[in-house]
């Protein structure tokens, strides 16, 4: 067995410590101590998750002058050299893949795989990825080497531009502006005028939720994974004269996530990602919000 020289006591880390605030790199964290069914990992690179701006909004915390405040967060994140974690919630990592590449799997990637078998599609049948982002570059080619019929859809020019940035053999059949009249044709002429068997969505955007149930085939399954700022709207007669399924998903299993991994390698599957160092990283949010980032979020720690 190797002998590995033990941690330092001190690392970097970007930590947040005021409210509505960015990031702030220190060189001085307390390197964590796992417990006994924990790991320390050293740490290569991290994704950042859109959801991690959930909580950000424009109200002002407002409190009781006799406060006692009650939080939620009991560990520090990965946005540092090192971190710990339950033994159980890691997943080796396939000696031909870069910890680059890695990284937007574990969330992106992860999310879109489990949205995918949630949406009980068959080879050969015509499944849309609606809003195309880092997340949805991955569904697309998930969907590609199942042997599925895909159509990417988007209404910006950075999406659109996205869906073509994937491996050849992966590409989408059909790559589709929301808001052009002519899509719903295209759609319909692709799928001899059945409609898509299901349409994985995992924007926020209001309205595509909606419009996309309204491609579904007759018992067609819509995969929801994002937040629409103002909930979910659908047309009750389509979901109901129609039998549309409506599903939420989250995350994938352990056994999904290790699936996932293998069929990654297997199949040539790449993320599409901006790769920040710690130093870039500490406006990460502001760079989020902003859509300057193409593709998934990576802030390289390691070296």
């Amino acid at each position: 067995m190797a002998n590995h020289p033990p941690p330092p006591q001190k690392m970097k880390a970007l930590r947040l410590l005021e409210y509505n605030k960015g990031y702030k790199l220190c060189d001085d964290a307390p390197v964590p101590t796992p417990k006994p069914d924990e790991v320390l990992v050293r740490v290569a690179t991290v994704g950042f998750c859109h959801s991690d701006l959930m909580t950000i909004g424009s109200l002002d915390p407002r409190f009781c002058d006799n406060r006692t405040m009650c939080g939620i967060l009991r560990r520090d994140g990965a946005f540092a050299e090192y971190m710990t974690s339950w033994h159980g919630a890691l997943v080796h990592l396939p000696d031909n893949m870069s910890f680059e590449q890695a990284a937007p799997l574990m969330c992106a990637g992860a999310t879109v795989w489990h949205a995918i078998n949630q949406a009980d599609v068959q080879a050969g049948q015509t499944v849309a990825i609606v809003g195309i982002g880092g997340l949805e570059v991955l569904g697309i080619q998930f969907a590609k080497a199942r042997g599925y019929r895909v159509a990417a859809i988007d209404n910006h020019e950075t999406g659109l531009r996205l869906a073509t940035e994937v491996p050849s053999h992966l590409k989408p059949d059909l790559i589709l502006k929301y808001d052009d009249p002519e899509t719903i044709r295209k759609i319909s002429d692709f799928t001899d005028e059945i409609g898509l068997k299901a349409a994985v969505i995992c924007n926020s955007d209001d309205d595509a939720n909606d419009w996309a149930a309204h491609q579904l085939q007759p018992r067609g399954v819509l995969v929801a994974a994002g937040f629409p700022e103002n909930g979910f709207r659908f047309d009750p007669m389509n979901l109901v004269l129609r039998e549309i399924v409506v599903k939420g998903i989250v995350h994938c299993s352990m056994e999904e996530t290790r699936e996932m991994m293998k069929f990654v390698t297997d199949h040539g599957i790449r993320s599409h990602l901006s790769l920040l160092t710690m130093e870039e990283a500490e406006d990460i949010i502001a760079k989020t919000q902003a859509h300057t980032l193409i593709g998934r979020p990576v802030v390289k720690i390691e070296g």
